[in-house]
């Protein structure tokens, strides 16, 4: 896939790539509102893209029948500049952020709606686990400090909640354009 080979490269040249394509406010104010989008693209290093995508690669795994392409791109065309967006308006103390597990939140939490009647006891129990983790990491004293050793830097848990509100945002826009969709289609089959 396109999008994981790009990852993977932009994170083996993270040290060249990464002052032109990460988030950075003064960049974002200045006019650079690409890095809004690009700065889920690229990481701190190495390690830190390989955590990323294989979290991406479960994702992919356990939803293979949710995410086609077309919903694939559709949640990085939303989710990615909707994210870079929130940090800029409500994150005015972020100086700069480079990472996709704030997207893969919001990608887990759109294969988890729109696939919730598919199975709906594991998916809500699946939602409940990534809700109370996304409120224990909001709590005082979580320690964003853990993957330090591996990724070099500490763990940004607003790009999580943000990223698993854009999933949530589109899923729901997803199954109202669906469920729109079928009514047409039902009044159309009513009229022949």
């Amino acid at each position: 896939m396109v999008f994981i080979a790009v990852v993977l490269a932009l994170g083996l040249a993270h040290q060249w790539v990464n002052p032109w394509l990460r988030y950075d406010r003064a960049a974002v104010a200045g006019g650079e509102v690409w890095r809004l989008v690009t700065a889920h693209l690229v990481h701190l290093n190495l390690w830190h893209a390989l955590l990323n995508l294989g979290g991406l690669a479960l994702i992919l795994f356990f939803f293979r029948d949710l995410l086609d392409r077309r919903r694939f791109w559709l949640w990085f065309a939303v989710s990615a500049p909707l994210v870079g967006a929130v940090f800029f308006v409500l994150d005015r103390d972020l100086g700069w952020y480079v990472g996709l597990s704030g997207l893969l939140q919001g990608l887990l939490v759109l294969c988890l709606v729109i696939g919730w009647r598919g199975n709906p006891v594991l998916h809500s129990l699946v939602l409940a686990v990534v809700a109370g983790r996304l409120v224990w990491e909001q709590l005082p004293g979580y320690d964003v400090d853990y993957l330090r050793a591996w990724i070099n830097g500490r763990v940004y848990v607003n790009a999580h909640l943000y990223g698993a509100l854009s999933g949530a945002l589109l899923a729901v826009a997803m199954l109202l354009v669906a469920g729109r969709r079928r009514t047409t289609l039902g009044r159309r089959s009513d009229i022949c």
